[in-house]
C-alpha cells in the first residue's frame, strides 16, 4: 500500500482509470471528527480483501487522521485571516465582542478515501510488484441536503436495473456506471434520487443510499446479497436495531412491499437519514410517505446515540461498531 498526494496527476496505468479495479468510501467530516471512521475502516478493509487489494488499516488510519489535522489547521488558518480582516473593517464599540473570535462555527466536509488497485500495464492482470495507491479528496459538504432533510426526498423508479453479481455485492468498488446511467434517469425525471431494483425485480438501494421501510410494526431494508453497496449508516441502523431489539427485517422484497410501507427513508455517511417524501412508479402513480413520523424520528435518534456516544472531541476510532459483510446477512 502506498499513500499518494491528492494533487498526483492519475497515470493512465492506474488500474482504477482503465478498469475500475479499486474501492472508495465517503467520510462525512464535522470539525476534526470523522463520523463512523471504524466502520468506514472496516469497510475499506472488507472490500479490499474481498477483491484482492493488501493494505494496512493501522496505517490508513493514522492517515485520515493526519490528513483530518492538516485540513482542519487550514480552516483554522483561514477563519484566524477573516476574523482578522473583520476587525479591521469593523472597529468594536467599548464593551462589544467579536462573535467571530470567540465563536468556533461548524465545520462540515466530505472526505472521499480512494483506494486503486495500483499500476500495470495493458491487461486485466495486476502487477503483484506494485502496491495499492491510496489518496484522499476533500470536497464540500453538499448544501442542498439541509433543505431536503426538512423537505423529504422525491424517488423516481429507475428503468436501469442492478446486475446480480454476489462477488461483487455490498463492495464499494469503482466500477459504478450503472450509477451514472441511473443518475441521468434522475436528471430527466427531475427527481432527488431513484428506487433501484436488480434484474430479478427485487428492491435494492438508491443510487446514492440505501433504503428503509417501516410496514407491519417492521423496519424492512433490502438484502444485498446478489447487488448494491453495503452502507456504513446502514450497517449502524442494523447494529442499533439489534440491540435495541427492534423489530426489523432483511429480506427480499418488491416495490409493491414498499408502496404499501407507512413510511420510507433513504441512508448514507452525508445524509444520515433522510424521510422520502413520494415515489413515482414506473405506471406514473405517486405514493406519498410522511416526512415527520415517529417511526423515522426513533430510528434517527438510533443513529445519532452512535454517532456521538463517546463526544465529537475524540478523533479517530471512537465507535466500536461491528461491519457485517453481505454473507452474514439473513
Amino acid at each position: 500500500m502506498k499513500i499518494i498526494p491528492s494533487d498526483t496527476p492519475i497515470a493512465s496505468s492506474d488500474r482504477a482509470f482503465n478498469y475500475g479495479d479499486g474501492v472508495f468510501t465517503t467520510i462525512c467530516v464535522v470539525n476534526d471528527h470523522p463520523e463512523l471512521l471504524s466502520l468506514h475502516l472496516s469497510r475499506l478493509s472488507h472490500d479490499c480483501k474481498a477483491i484482492g487489494l493488501s493494505i494496512d488499516i493501522h496505517i490508513l488510519e493514522q492517515a485520515i487522521g493526519s490528513k483530518i489535522q492538516a485540513f482542519q489547521a487550514s480552516a483554522d488558518l483561514k477563519r484566524k485571516e477573516a476574523s482578522q480582516i473583520d476587525d479591521e473593517k469593523k472597529p468594536l464599540l467599548e464593551g462589544e465582542s467579536n462573535p467571530s473570535q470567540f465563536e468556533k462555527s461548524e465545520i462540515k466536509y466530505v472526505l472521499k478515501v480512494h483506494v486503486s488497485g495500483g499500476e500495470a500495464g495493458r491487461g486485466y492482470s495486476r502487477d503483484e510488484a506494485n502496491p495499492p495507491l491510496v489518496r484522499f479528496t476533500q470536497h464540500p459538504y453538499p448544501t442542498h441536503y439541509d433543505s431536503l432533510h426538512a423537505t423529504g426526498v422525491t424517488l423516481m423508479c429507475a428503468q436501469t436495473a442492478l446486475a446480480i453479481q454476489p462477488a461483487l455485492a455490498g463492495i464499494k468498488h469503482m466500477n459504478r456506471l450503472e450509477q451514472v446511467l441511473i443518475k441521468r434517469e434522475i436528471n430527466q425525471a427531475d427527481a432527488d434520487d431513484a428506487l433501484v431494483c436488480d434484474t430479478q425485480g427485487n428492491v435494492i438501494e438508491c443510487s446514492a443510499g440505501n433504503i428503509f421501510f417501516y410496514t407491519d410494526n417492521t423496519w424492512c431494508t433490502p438484502s444485498l446479497t446478489g447487488s448494491g453497496v453495503n452502507g456504513v449508516v446502514r450497517q449502524c441502523l442494523l447494529n442499533a436495531l439489534n440491540e435495541e431489539n427492534v423489530q426489523h427485517k432483511v429480506g427480499k422484497f418488491t416495490l409493491s412491499d414498499v408502496m404499501r410501507a407507512d413510511c420510507v427513508v433513504i441512508t448514507n455517511a452525508l445524509m444520515k437519514v433522510f424521510p422520502i417524501k413520494s415515489i413515482t412508479f414506473a405506471d406514473d402513480s405517486t405514493s406519498l410517505y410522511p416526512v415527520n413520523n415517529d417511526n423515522i424520528d426513533t430510528l434517527q435518534t438510533l443513529l445519532l446515540k452512535r454517532l456521538y456516544k463517546n463526544g465529537l472531541s475524540n478523533k479517530t476510532g471512537v465507535e466500536p461498531l461491528r461491519y457485517q459483510s453481505k454473507r452474514q446477512e439473513s
